[in-house]
This record gives C-alpha cells, structure tokens and sequence, in this order.
C-alpha cells in the first residue's frame, strides 16, 4: 500500500512537531510527512528526533500560514512531488492571556491571520485536488476554547469558535466529494504554547484595565494554572490520537481529546446551548477560590 501523503502546519514544536515525528517513524511506513513552519531557523529540534527519517518519510518545508503566496507554493510543491496530498493537519496556532479591552485590535488581527485565516488558506490551496481525486481528509486542530468561552482567552477562543463555524460548514458538502472532515477538541498540552502565550503577552499594556479586573485576572490565573496541571496531555498522546483518526475507518466530525478540560461545562453546552449552565460552571471554576486554598488561610 502506497505512504499516505500528510502536510501538517506548525511543525517547529508542541503538537506539530509530535505528530509529524509520530507518523514519520511510523513502522509500516504508512505515511510520508510534509512537515512545514513558517521559520525555518527553528527546525532543529524537528530535524533530531526525526532525524532517522529525515529526506525519506519527514520532509521539512517552509510556509508561512498568513501568506497566501507561502502556502500556494508549498501546497503546489508537495502535489508537484507526489500528485496528491490525502492528509491535510492545520495545527498551526497560538494564543494570549489578557483581558480584551489591553489587546491591540492588530493583535487580535494578526491571531486570528494564524489560527483562522491559516486554515482557511490551507483547505482553499488543498481542496481542489482532494476534490477532483474525491478524495483526502482535512483535520483542523481546534480546542475546547472553540466550543466553550475561556475568559482571558477571549480572543484565541473567537478564532476558534470560527475555525468551528468553518468546519461545521464545510464537512456536509464535503462528504458529497468523499473527502473526510475531523476537527480535535483539545485541552492543555503540553507544548510551548503557554510560554509563546506570555511571551505575546508581554506586548500588552495591562495595566490600562481596571483594578477589579487585574484582581480577577490574579484568581483566574492561579485556578487556570491548576486546572492545567490536573489535566494536562502531552504532545505525544494527540499525535498518536492524529494517527488513529487517519487510520480509523468511523467518520466522525469531533473527536475529543480534552483529558476532561473543561468537561462540565462543555457538557451543558452540548446538551443545552441556551442555558446559562457553561457560564456558570466557567465562573465557578475559574473566579471563585478553590477549597484547599481558602483552609490554608
């Protein structure tokens, strides 16, 4: 059986980098990977653990997600070299913590260029021949903050509750041309996304948002944070979940990898979209001081 040809976006770290490691080393050789980032001088932790694959299975690629002409060109070099792409992973993204009112209207801009506009680049360059072919599977990397609002992430959750919208809208036509649609659910991961998160952040005057605000932003933080650790997934993990959703003969549209991020809330959503239940539970969780902190003091 032919290597299934995969080009996945955002391969410099977290889950990118996992996932186009994963399947390169794959024993069976069921896959060749077009692994691309947008900054070519940060490939090297890419290029060592797949170091054993590299030129045969891992092909390492530049593009730039928010350029049209990048993604164009890349997307044209791999169907050059191969004549078709089956798999299309959008993994590319990243996010903020602040309150909205200190983000910069050209940062949320250039946010949703990434985690929106990117992947609707993508599927345009893509769609053409999965479609002629009637054949291929898009995967779109999405995040329990697509489903359900995370205060201080408002801005990342907007880009993906329109990667969502997107998706929901693409998957039925798509169907009609046999072209597979799955959308990941994620939770926290452990990836370099927090740390890119603060690093954004540090461009941002928050100082310019009322006290009550930053008192509240102090108490999300601090539940945030431990919800993380209590949660958390490594890299590794999804990408062995990308593997079994290529694989996998189901065709379902979500495939939730949160590790229970969120799972309340995201609960009464589903069952209920026009209850206050997430909103509650979201408050409850993220503003309200946890027990074993209150009977320390």
């Amino acid at each position: 059986m032919a290597s299934q040809i995969v080009l996945i976006s955002g391969c410099s770290s977290g889950i990118g980098l996992a996932t186009a490691v994963f399947l390169a080393k794959d024993a069976d050789k069921r896959f060749k990977v077009y692994a691309t980032m947008r900054n070519l001088a940060k490939k090297g932790q890419l290029e060592e653990e797949g170091k054993e694959c590299l030129g045969d299975t891992l092909i390492i690629k530049q593009m730039d997600v928010c350029s049209d002409e990048s993604v164009e060109k890349a997307v044209k070099e791999v169907l050059d070299a191969e004549g078709r792409i089956d798999v299309l992973f959008n993994n590319a993204g990243y996010g903020i913590f602040s309150a909205v009112e200190c983000v910069p209207i050209n940062m949320a801009q250039d946010m949703f260029n990434v985690n929106f506009f990117g992947t609707l680049r993508l599927i345009k360059a893509v769609l053409p021949s999965m479609k002629a072919r009637q054949s291929g599977h898009i995967i779109n990397n999405s995040s329990v903050g697509g489903i359900v609002g995370i205060p201080f992430l408002d801005i990342y959750s907007a880009s993906k509750f329109a990667v969502e919208g997107l998706s929901e809208s693409l998957a039925p036509l798509l169907r009609q041309f046999d072209i597979r649609y799955t959308i990941l659910e994620t939770g926290p991961v452990v990836t370099q996304a927090p740390k890119t998160a603060e690093d954004w952040g540090k461009a941002i005057d928050h100082e310019t948002v009322d006290e009550e605000t930053k008192k509240l932003e102090k108490i999300w933080r601090e539940n945030y944070q431990h919800l993380c650790i209590t949660k958390i997934m490594d890299s590794s993990k999804i990408a062995a979940i990308v593997q079994e959703i290529i694989l996998g003969q189901d065709n379902n549209f979500r495939c939730y990898t949160h590790g229970d991020f969120f799972s309340d809330a995201l609960a009464a959503k589903l069952k209920d979209s026009a209850t206050n239940k997430p909103i509650e539970i979201m408050t409850k969780q993220l503003f309200e001081k946890r027990e074993d902190e209150n009977q320390k003091s």
